[in-house]
């Protein structure tokens, strides 16, 4: 079993460690198996987030994901909106009173059957090729993940949250060289 190799996991405040190896994760030293189900929190009422994780923690499910659709938070070029059933901090919240850990899946590429792949309407003018390392689309991507940042600080795993990893991109399957820009903006 290798351990170590992928460069992943994290500590939380506690001590508690998190990790990946060639087989399969650890969490507190031994081997775990999250069970993910997924939740768009943006196309559901915010007042029914806590009632319907509670349905999910007691399904079985230990790990919700959620997309964060770009086309939602930034309909218009430069106006973020992370209010109503697009709190993506509350959400985290609510799922953490269910006794849930949280992905966020953070695009830029996000699709989850959005139209454009969760890209707003306006990017889709821009003069420059998407889901590429040019400057200017990554200076977008920069600000939609800070902006995301802003929302969620303080709620991941290693601060005492319990966001548990994050997703960049999706479904980019023949673009290492892009998947790592984003990696490195993310980080």
């Amino acid at each position: 079993i290798l351990h170590g190799h992928l460069n992943m996991g994290g500590h939380s405040p506690s001590g508690e460690h998190i990790d990946v190896n060639s087989l399969y994760f650890e969490r507190g030293g031994r081997p775990w198996i999250g069970i993910m189900g997924e939740f768009h929190f943006s196309r559901y009422s915010r007042k029914d987030w806590y009632k319907e994780l509670c349905k999910m923690k007691a399904g079985g499910i230990t790990i919700v994901a959620a997309y964060l659709f770009w086309i939602y938070h930034e309909e218009e070029e430069g106006v973020f909106d992370f209010s109503g059933d697009r709190d993506i901090r509350q959400f985290i919240l609510d799922a953490k009173k269910a006794g849930l850990d949280v992905v966020i899946r953070i695009g830029p590429w996000a699709h989850g059957e959005c139209r454009n792949g969760g890209f707003p309407d306006w990017l889709l003018k821009k003069p420059f090729k998407l889901r590429d390392n040019n400057d200017a689309y990554m200076a977008l991507a920069r600000t939609w993940y800070e902006k995301i940042y802003e929302q969620v600080k303080g709620l991941f795993y290693k601060d005492g949250g319990n966001i548990i990893g994050i997703q960049f991109e999706n479904e980019l399957v023949d673009n290492a060289e892009h998947l790592l820009a984003l990696k490195k903006l993310a980080l």
